[in-house]
């Protein structure tokens, strides 16, 4: 299997097509999960993979998928894992260096949504860089010690929420409110809502664990 820069998975929670902005400038590798595919195919963007236990589609949705002669693979329904973290398994067999994650958010069930924040780690564990986009929202897992530059794009706050119990030595360039080899703690409310001092600004800590969420109040 060919290696690529970033695949796109999209799992079944809420979509819109403002969060294939990303996908649209490259048309990277697209893989959907379950109820997935009908989101993408319904926008017009035909997924390379389709992987799910089809519950959610109904087992004739196959049919569509063959007659479009779109590749799938069919899990049991029982299983281990759910089906975005079975299609993130497909992802990482191309060897990508980013992973973007659709419509992993929102939706009924609040604890696929926890889940899949969850999955960001498995994945970081494998050293790979993920994200997750929702609407107005990109959510990334940072484990220290660690370096990031953060450009400004099209977002206006972004909140650093530990994971760890504590996150050591941070240090922020470039936001409206730095900070200066700080410890943040979960459950505190410290990083939340920075903003952007300069077009490019930097995160650095030494030891933890955090979430790095980029967001706006509404959709641009």
């Amino acid at each position: 299997m060919k290696n690529v820069e970033r695949v796109f998975i999209v799992a079944g929670g809420e979509l819109s097509d403002s969060d294939f902005r990303s996908y649209r400038k490259n048309r990277d590798t697209l893989i959907a999960a379950d109820g997935g595919a009908q989101a993408c195919i319904s926008l017009g963007y035909r997924p390379d993979l389709v992987v799910g236990d089809f519950d959610t589609t109904g087992a004739t949705y196959m049919e569509t998928l063959q007659s479009q002669q779109i590749p799938f693979r069919l899990l049991p329904v029982e299983k281990a894992h759910t089906d975005t973290h079975m299609a993130i398994e497909e992802a990482l067999r191309f060897h990508p260096r980013e992973i973007y994650i659709l419509g992993a958010l929102g939706g009924a069930r609040f604890d696929h949504m926890i889940a899949n924040i969850g999955l960001l780690e498995w994945i970081a564990t494998r050293k790979v860089d993920a994200f997750l986009l929702h609407q107005t929202n990109r959510i990334r897992l940072l484990i220290g010690p660690t370096t990031v530059q953060i450009p400004k794009e099209t977002y206006h706050y972004l909140s650093i929420l530990p994971v760890s119990k504590e996150v050591e030595g941070v240090q922020t360039d470039g936001f409206l409110y730095p900070l200066h080899q700080e410890t943040l703690y979960r459950g505190e409310t410290r990083g939340v809502s920075n903003e952007w001092a300069r077009e490019t600004a930097s995160i650095t800590f030494t030891n933890g664990i955090c979430l790095v969420i980029e967001s706006n109040d509404q959709t641009n």
